[in-house]
């Protein structure tokens, strides 16, 4: 019972819940020369909004493999890379942008969080990126 229970803390923890914004930081992924469609996305959280709730920014973390060009390598493919990178999605759903970035330090990500969140109700504690 307790490993079901687990399992299903573990499923909320990595749903994102909102397909589009899966969409886009899957295709970001990809740009960013990595395989979007590969990657684990994990801990997705609202950590900031502005009222009525048109702009909203949300915390995400990911285990991407990093694509590596076949022309780059001779000999026998190399071995898969993961890289664990940190995220921040903006939302404005007024102008339709969806900004996202990704950081390899954790201390960048609060330093654009703290940019981006001015002026907006922000969550606090465990769960935010105060």
């Amino acid at each position: 019972m307790r490993a079901w229970l687990n399992s299903i803390a573990q499923w909320w923890n990595d749903w994102v819940g909102d397909k589009e914004m899966e969409n886009s930081i899957r295709h970001h992924l990809d740009q960013s020369g990595y395989y979007g469609a590969l990657a684990q996305i994990t801990n997705v959280r609202l950590v900031a909004i502005q009222r009525p709730g048109w702009l909203q920014i949300y915390r995400f973390e990911v285990k991407a493999r990093v694509r590596i060009d076949a022309e780059e390598t001779d000999g026998p493919d190399p071995a898969p890379q993961h890289a664990q990178l940190l995220g921040l999605v903006r939302q404005d759903f007024r102008k339709s942008i969806n900004d996202i970035r990704l950081f390899d330090q954790p201390q960048a990500r609060r330093e654009l969080f703290r940019d981006w969140a001015e002026g907006l109700i922000q969550l606090r504690g465990a769960e935010g990126l105060g």
